[in-house]
């Protein structure tokens, strides 16, 4: 080969190259360019909270960027739908707050006012002042129902359980309701118990049955009965509790269970719907649960199932 032929065979070869190169730059130009733009309406749809838009079936190399930015639109909708759900419960909260300790704080106010009087008679200064209390009573219980229903909430209370007989503590239970049922000349009967051990927390077992009674004796006409028996199945023991009240109705047995709620026959009666809602969250950190049945007209029966002797 002649010195020509190899500058020639050189040039041809430069050439090449640099066709080459040029059209690399081009390809990584318009890849480069197809990614910009990818990224600028991801970017716009994420912002405004739409769809990604759908891309050309050629349009390979935005592929993965298209999937990382999927990925980044659906943790940001998550992230935006829970922080939306918990400004509503915050809200719902503070609004239900304002509604159940309006009425007791200001009836503590008008008898506070109304025993300011000095000419105010005696007897009728008693009664203000007895009154006064159980408005005072009323708050501090309501508190306490609040300050315990966010401990469950948010894990910070947990249960001691111990394998012991249920008994002792649904008595107890009986025990502080009685002075409101003889109120209402209501009879509290328990059918016997068998003496089998449960894995619970005697406290918040007591506290279980506290607010299904209260909430029994509410609601029960005068000179009714109530009635506690126990069933035993393999795995769980059943605590009832069954009243002669106006019943509820069938539409109405989860939600009777959830926060606030009051039933359709709660109409003129005092209550904070925390009741059977803490009941719910105290079973169910004891590993049981709690069930209802009723026809309305013929009472209800409250279920309550606690483990036998399982490990927690």
């Amino acid at each position: 080969m002649t010195r020509e032929q190899t500058l020639l065979a050189l040039c041809l070869l430069l050439l090449a190259a640099a066709l080459a190169a040029l059209l690399g730059l081009l390809r990584f130009r318009r890849q480069f360019f197809l990614l910009y733009r990818e990224v600028q309406l991801c970017q716009r749809a994420l912002l405004a909270d739409q769809p990604l838009p759908e891309a050309s079936c050629q349009e390979r190399a935005p592929s993965a960027v298209r999937d990382d930015f999927a990925r980044i639109a659906k943790k940001f909708r998550r992230e935006r739908l829970e922080a939306r759900e918990d400004r509503d419960a915050v809200r719902e909260l503070t609004s239900n707050l304002s509604h159940q300790l309006k009425t007791p704080l200001a009836n503590i106010r008008l008898y506070q006012e109304l025993l300011k009087s000095p000419e105010l008679p005696r007897d009728r200064r008693q009664c203000l002042e007895s009154r006064l209390e159980e408005q005072t009573d009323r708050l501090d219980r309501l508190l306490a129902a609040l300050f315990k229903m966010m401990d469950l909430e948010r894990g910070a209370a947990a249960p001691n359980p111990a394998n012991i007989p249920v008994l002792p503590a649904v008595t107890r239970a009986v025990e502080s309701v009685l002075p409101r049922a003889d109120q209402k000349q209501i009879h509290i009967q328990m059918e016997p118990f068998p003496d089998v051990p449960l894995l619970h927390d005697p406290a918040w077992t007591e506290e279980v049955f506290v607010n299904i009674l209260e909430n029994a004796v509410k609601y029960a006409p005068d000179g009714s009965v109530i009635t506690l028996s126990m069933e035993c199945f393999e795995t769980y023991e059943a605590v009832r509790v069954q009243d002669q009240g106006p019943g509820i109705p069938k539409e109405e047995y989860t939600k009777i269970f959830q926060k606030f709620y009051r039933g359709s026959s709660s109409s003129g009666k005092e209550g904070w719907g925390i009741g059977l809602y803490l009941a719910r969250l105290l079973v169910e950190r004891e590993h049981g649960y709690i069930t209802v049945s009723s026809h309305p007209g013929e009472g209800s029966t409250f279920s309550v199932f606690l483990p036998i002797m399982t490990e927690v």
